[in-house]
């Protein structure tokens, strides 16, 4: 009877739950294909057999052994182009995904701190919001070709004209969460213990303030592989004859119409399973960033604990 009762005292330890236990194994894997566009496109010299922008064949042949995804309307390798145009996908995401983010966070920390102020600062705050609430508004395409009409057709300006089209999401999600922080009290207690405004927000409110501009960078990665391909599509992004999906799309309309219809339809295929990758990459963010988050302030604590 006593051993009974011991054997029912004493009970196993719970086990931890298949989510928990596999929780890093499948924010892992929800990386990979991220990870594999960002592979493409660093070693495309060594995947692609063919000079991208050099005639190799005859046109429009289809694919074959020797060219996978066929040739072009002037006898460039599909294939060679097509990883080709993940560099260059890759290059103006990963630009366009830091100025956004950085320029987001500044702007729209200013904004939540500023708009409810007296005099010039105030004034600047409420016109930079209304600013962003008047681009926001305007189509990303439309704005995209009025500011390369304005700066004229080079890298620089299709960097500038789509950072102007995403940033203004990133500057709307920065603003409301400076809102939230600066009506928590550790602000007020800052400002009791004598620290500056500027030292207030740099230390407190913008790493508390970040975290939703940081989850939505892979969004604004994917964003832009849209816009930079419909620029390309429209004829205003890259110029030719740079491997670019939405340029090679555009120029291979009239292979389309004739039955080839390989030199569009692969461009096409990369830029939706790119979209649909970042997409899918983007949703172990919310999963990765807390743990973050907690080593970066837990380093910073620590550092400043030090000199102290």
């Amino acid at each position: 009877m006593a051993e009974t009762l011991i054997a029912k005292t004493v009970q196993a330890p719970p086990r931890r739950p298949a989510r928990k236990r596999f929780g890093w194994l499948r924010v892992t894997l929800a990386f990979l294909p991220l990870v594999a566009i960002l592979v493409v496109a660093l070693f495309a010299p060594l995947i692609a057999p063919y000079d991208p922008v050099t005639t190799v064949a005859a046109s429009r042949l289809p694919p074959s052994a020797a060219y996978l995804f066929g040739t072009d309307a002037v006898g460039m390798d599909v294939f060679s182009r097509t990883i080709f145009g993940a560099r260059v996908a890759v290059q103006f995401g990963v630009i366009v995904a830091l100025c956004s983010t950085i320029g987001g966070i500044l702007i729209g920390t200013f904004i939540g701190l500023s708009e409810s102020s007296r005099g010039v600062v105030g004034w600047i705050g409420r016109l930079l919001n209304q600013i962003s609430d008047y681009l926001i508004a305007i189509p990303s395409i439309i704005l995209g070709i009025v500011v390369v009409g304005i700066m004229g057709s080079s890298d620089f300006a299709l960097i500038v004209a789509i950072t102007l089209c995403l940033i203004q999401a990133t500057i709307k999600l920065t603003r409301a969460e400076v809102l939230r922080v600066r009506r928590e009290a550790y602000l007020e207690a800052a400002k009791l213990a004598g620290e500056s405004p500027l030292r207030s927000a740099l230390v407190h409110v913008v790493p508390n303030s970040i975290g939703p501009a940081m989850r939505n960078m892979p969004l604004v990665f994917g964003n832009c592989v849209i816009i930079l391909a419909s620029l390309g599509f429209i004829g205003v992004g890259v110029k030719a004859p740079t491997p670019e999906w939405g340029y090679m799309i555009s120029s291979a309309l009239s292979s389309l119409m004739l039955g080839r219809w390989w030199p569009a339809i692969f461009p096409a295929i990369f830029v939706a399973l790119s979209v649909l990758a970042i997409a899918y990459s983007s949703r172990a963010i919310p999963q990765v960033w807390p743990y973050l988050a907690a080593n970066v302030k837990k380093r910073f604590r620590t550092e400043r604990n030090s000199r102290a």
